[in-house]
């Protein structure tokens, strides 16, 4: 087994090569100068090679010392990604979720209120983002995902599936009643994003339709503009269920023909099998799962 330095010494390491300073590293483990300077005169002494060249008032990583700087850095990434799969946040008062902006908009907003009335103690913080988080260092305890589940290293639970439905503003088509025949002439206003593509396809399949291009008089890659324009009566639309139920039960928005189709992509809750295991995390899966229900 090869024979390791010890771990204080490659964190002392880690820190001043990142920052270029014996200071900052002394700050950041919360020791003395003297007590970096020994740490990486040990590092230097153990591997037989200089590290830093020191100056008056800097210090400068040598090639070697650059070298090893990529190779410390990642491997205590590693070690980090690590701990967050199998411990959970400690901070049990404040829960990050982060989810589409959609998703946060259209559904989960107007509902939130109800959660924190049931649980008054927990801070919630909604992160809406279209980046995946990888749960290392930014404090997100739970991710809503609309994909198909696989998220290598991650426990992935399925809370929603997903529909499609044909959705216009009233007053685009007035007291006639609309066959599939009279779509093609329709305004459309399509979600080009990656997870409506096959599913714009699918859905000309599904009723035997051929939507020419020059009828689509407005595409987007975001499904909270996509359903603004709707609601503004811009054109027709074929969107996820989840985001317009609310606005279709309160005659904002209606089903000029019935159809619905499922989506290729439905929503997941993602977290280090850890996060599930908090009870902050318990109480927003309870909750959403009930509101679901």
């Amino acid at each position: 087994m090869q024979v390791l330095p010890p771990l204080r010494a490659l964190q002392a390491f880690r820190y001043a090569a990142r920052d270029l300073s014996f200071k900052a590293a002394a700050e950041a483990l919360n020791i003395s100068n003297a007590a970096v300077s020994s740490h990486i005169r040990g590092l230097e002494e153990f591997l037989g090679m200089k590290l830093f060249v020191r100056l008056t008032r800097e210090v400068k990583l040598t090639p070697e010392g650059s070298r090893l700087s990529g190779f410390i850095e990642t491997g205590f990434q590693e070690i980090e990604r690590g701990i967050a799969t199998f411990a959970p946040n400690s901070d049990p008062t404040n829960l990050k979720v982060s989810t589409l902006p959609s998703f946060a908009n259209r559904w989960l907003m107007p509902r939130i209120s109800r959660f924190q009335d049931k649980y008054p103690h927990v801070k919630l913080s909604i992160m809406p983002s279209f980046s995946l988080v990888d749960f290392q260092g930014d404090g997100v305890d739970l991710a809503v995902r609309f994909g198909k589940g696989n998220y290598p290293g991650l426990e992935s639970r399925l809370f929603m599936e997903e529909s499609l439905v044909v959705v216009c503003h009233e007053a685009l088509v007035g007291d006639r009643k609309i066959e599939i025949s009279d779509l093609a002439a329709l305004p459309w206003l399509v979600d080009e994003s990656i997870d409506m593509q096959g599913s714009w396809t699918e859905f000309q399949k599904a009723l035997g339709i051929d939507i020419p291009d020059t009828a689509i008089k407005l595409a987007v890659n975001e499904a909270s503009a996509q359903v603004e324009a709707v609601l503004a009566g811009r054109g027709i639309s074929l969107v996820r269920y989840t985001l317009v139920a609310d606005m279709l039960e309160a005659g904002l928005l209606i089903r000029p023909i019935n159809f619905s189709m499922p989506a290729e992509y439905h929503y997941y809750l993602v977290a280090p099998e850890a996060k599930f295991r908090t009870e902050k995390v318990r109480a927003f899966v309870s909750w959403i799962s009930s509101e679901i229900s």
